[in-house]
């Protein structure tokens, strides 16, 4: 219990939080700038199980925000570095790795079991499809993304507007640029926003940002949180209905 005092006298959380985050599982899509403070603080928090799924590896381009993982890792696998990384942290966290990229056809059996599911990824194929998987399964969804100086995040739960809700469909994205420029700490401030959305989810203390959304601009110092509407026209809450 000396681990998590500070954690445990905070107000509305208590001894019944901590429980709540030890049977606690959450599954982590995307092991890199954003995926490293939210495993890091995860893994901190006393969650008890997390499964992490990515199918990159370590590049020395990813050390100046990827805070995870070291020079001697390059070339390793995300997922496997991180999970390890995970229970060297803590060793009351089953941290599990899966080298594969999550998609349309696996994220049903990825979602089995966890109770809030957090999109770290880059890739927005990926993030639409989490999307409808979570809307489908009913679990929670936080999502969190990043790009140059920017980063936003938000909470989905049932009932509330959903990414396609917010962004519209994935067919009226522009193209990703390949390599887009970041600027590290955005990833470590958005990312441990995305982990406390997470927190909450799994023990009911605070509020989420459900049907709200965190804007943060490192460039010019402006944070803002703005409502957010579901659209009556969205496929995604469609397919799920």
């Amino acid at each position: 219990m000396d681990r998590y005092d500070r954690q445990t006298r905070l107000p509305g959380f208590g001894p019944d939080g901590l429980g709540k985050l030890r049977s606690g599982r959450a599954l982590v899509v995307g092991a890199g700038g954003l995926g490293s403070p939210v495993v890091t603080y995860l893994a901190g928090a006393g969650v008890g199980a997390l499964r992490i799924v990515d199918d990159d590896a370590v590049e020395a381009s990813n050390l100046h925000r990827q805070v995870l993982y070291t020079e001697a890792e390059i070339g390793q696998p995300k997922a496997v570095r991180a999970a390890a990384r995970a229970r060297a942290m803590n060793g009351g966290v089953d941290a599990e790795a899966l080298v594969e990229r999550a998609d349309a056809g696996n994220l049903p059996q990825l979602l089995e079991g966890v109770g809030v599911a957090i999109d770290c990824c880059d890739n927005m194929a990926t993030r639409y499809a989490l999307n409808r998987a979570c809307l489908l399964s009913g679990v929670p969804y936080v999502w969190a993304a990043i790009g140059g100086y920017c980063g936003r995040c938000s909470t989905v739960v049932a009932g509330q507007p959903c990414f396609e809700c917010v962004f519209g469909p994935l067919a009226d994205q522009p193209p990703q640029p390949v390599r887009p420029p970041v600027f590290g700490p955005v990833c470590g401030s958005v990312g441990s926003l995305a982990a406390a959305e997470a927190v909450k989810v799994l023990t009911g203390a605070g509020a989420t940002l459900a049907g709200r959304l965190a804007s943060l601009d490192f460039q010019t110092g402006e944070l803002a949180v703005i409502a957010v509407a579901r659209d009556p026209r969205c496929a995604a809450h469609a397919a799920a209905a």
